[in-house]
């Protein structure tokens, strides 16, 4: 019996400050949305929102304050998720990647899993989103 690996330990070091949230959603409302729930919940920062994975690029060449958590929208288009997923693993302290799927599909894990990202929420589900976020506060 083979035993599956363990995930990589991508977790950027969180020193006295808040935790720094950023999120990459190819809907503008969901975004929104989203946004609003990290900006409730007290230890979260918003470290950036973007609808593109080029504003995600660009944001990630002028940052300086890094990130801990970053949630990406498996649906970006034009293959952007792979793009913004290798930038943000690039980065020499990369925090905790989460995808945002569909589905939680075993297809689409393996999908993430092959991205290098080894967690998945489903999209557009904001209750399961904020007990993500208030599970990494405490």
């Amino acid at each position: 019996m083979q035993s599956v690996p363990e995930p990589a330990k991508t977790h950027r070091l969180r020193v006295g400050g808040p935790l720094r949230v950023l999120l990459v959603v190819d809907n503008a409302q969901l975004l929104l949305r989203l946004s609003e729930v990290v900006r409730s919940i007290a230890g979260l920062q918003l470290a950036g929102a973007f609808t593109t994975p080029q504003d995600v690029v660009d944001w990630t060449v002028w940052d300086r304050s890094g990130w801990h958590i970053s949630f990406v929208d498996l649906g970006l288009k034009q293959d952007g998720t792979r793009q913004v997923v290798a930038r943000l693993l690039e980065d020499p302290k990369p925090g905790r990647l989460v995808a945002l799927g569909d589905h939680l599909w075993r297809e689409t894990r393996a999908e993430c899993a092959a991205m290098g990202v080894h967690e998945l929420l489903e999209k557009g589900d904001v209750i399961a989103f904020r007990g993500y976020l208030e599970q990494q506060v405490r």
